[in-house]
């Protein structure tokens, strides 16, 4: 294994909600940061899970909220829901949360390494070949 030559003050394994808040921290704190992803930047939550998630139950609600609008004095018709609209709204909200979190983290010059990392030892993170050193390693790897 190759050893690089930059040594972090904080890496940090995994980039999803726990993960990326550690490091952009870090990173406002001073600190030279790393953050190693295996998936995506921002994980399983925005990508996945509950962003995902929460934008199909929006979706959702307007439908319901529609259908009881005369209940406010709002006169509205309920036609139907287009799931491939739906599926549009959920993924373009997925892909601007996932733009301004990846601007945000080339702002705050984190260096940012896709791949899966295994802890090698206390201060270091193995991933695509290369061990990334720091001073210290946060473990971030989701639930």
């Amino acid at each position: 294994m190759a050893e690089a030559p930059e040594i972090f003050d904080l890496v940090v394994l995994g980039g999803g909600s726990a993960g990326y808040a550690a490091a952009l921290r870090g990173a406002q704190l001073g600190l030279r940061t790393a953050m190693v992803e295996k998936y995506k930047l921002g994980g399983t939550c925005l990508h996945n899970g509950c962003i995902p998630t929460k934008a199909l139950l929006h979706a959702g609600e307007i439908a319901d909220r529609m259908r009881d609008a005369e209940l406010f004095g709002v006169r509205a018709s309920f036609e139907s829901v287009d799931m491939a609209a739906v599926q549009r709204y959920k993924d373009d909200t997925v892909a601007g949360l996932c733009r301004g979190l990846t601007s945000l983290v080339k702002a705050r010059d984190i260096t940012y390494i896709e791949g899966e990392g295994r802890l090698s030892s206390p201060t270091s993170v193995d991933v695509n070949g290369q061990r990334v050193q720091g001073r210290h390693v946060l473990l971030a790897t989701g639930s």
